[in-house]
């Protein structure tokens, strides 16, 4: 169940960095617990998608998803979908499986479920105000150096 919101004051109590990983945090938890009982993670989620829209090299996912976890994270969800049996791959290219492709398409309303709650909380204004706030802090700070 989610929590009520709080007075902005009361909300200030925190620093920007606790409100950022939090969010960080449940959005991760959300998409698991949406997509756990076909036996997904987002991580997982994200590989699918990428693949679904076109047959995808493992590097260019590998390194596309790395803003998301480290590429031995991301490796290992290309790893374990391969070894499903959702994810072929020739030459280097991956591409779904017919399983794959029906998990894709039984993940994707569950999937959109969480956005929808997005959407819900933070309205397309809203949205594009704290992307755009976002985007300054992030231009204002230097770079993490990979790890």
């Amino acid at each position: 169940m989610a929590d009520e919101p709080m007075a902005a004051d009361e909300a200030l109590t925190r620093p920007i960095g606790w409100w950022l990983k939090q969010a960080d945090a449940r959005l991760d938890a959300a998409f698991d617990r949406a997509v756990a009982d076909l036996g997904g993670d987002r991580r997982g989620w994200q590989v699918l998608s990428v693949v679904a829209v076109r047959p995808t090299p493992r590097t260019t996912i590998v390194a596309a998803l790395t803003a998301f976890d480290s590429p031995e994270a991301v490796a290992g969800a290309v790893q374990a979908l391969v070894s499903d049996a959702l994810l072929e791959q020739d030459g280097g290219v991956l591409r779904l499986t017919l399983e794959g492709a029906r998990r894709h398409a039984a993940l994707s309303p569950l999937v959109e479920q969480v956005r929808q709650t997005v959407r819900d909380a933070l309205p397309e204004e809203d949205y594009v105000a704290l992307i755009g706030l976002l985007a300054r802090l992030v231009a204002a700070l230097d770079p993490v150096a990979p790890a």
